[in-house]
């Protein structure tokens, strides 16, 4: 997955929860809750398969 691409999907979930929060929907921790584990596993498996070393 592209850096990129993943980048404007977590803009967009992002917008999305506090879209549902203004609106005021029942479960939104839970929405959110999932949400947040789909996009930091993938900013994990991203960051593990992108095959570049941190340098010191």
């Amino acid at each position: 997955m592209n850096k990129n691409i993943l980048m404007a999907v977590t803009i967009a979930y992002g917008l999305v929860i506090a879209l549902l929060a203004v609106l005021d929907v029942d479960s939104l921790g839970v929405i959110a809750a999932v949400g947040a584990i789909v996009v930091g596993g993938a900013w994990g498996v991203l960051g593990i398969f992108s095959g570049k070393r941190p340098q010191n």
